[in-house]
């Protein structure tokens, strides 16, 4: 499962539908809030990230997974 945080919808759906056309799963979120409130449902193998995303940005949410061994596979 490929997690993609992205608050811009065109841009979520383009980057979700490259993937699914190359045979991966994804699942789009457009807040770090929402992203987390998956993670805790189902585990992500890879996440991309939204450097400019209203409130807590790309770099902050990387810094969150980095400090947290539950995610340290991602």
């Amino acid at each position: 499962m490929i997690y993609v945080v992205e608050d811009d919808k065109s841009i979520r759906e383009l980057v979700a539908y490259a993937l699914g056309s190359a045979g991966y799963e994804t699942e789009g979120f457009t807040s770090g809030a929402e992203f987390f409130a998956a993670l805790d449902a189902a585990r992500a193998r890879l996440v991309l990230l939204d450097i400019m995303l209203p409130g807590e940005d790309g770099v902050t949410i990387l810094g969150r997974l980095r400090r947290d061994p539950r995610f340290s596979a991602i």
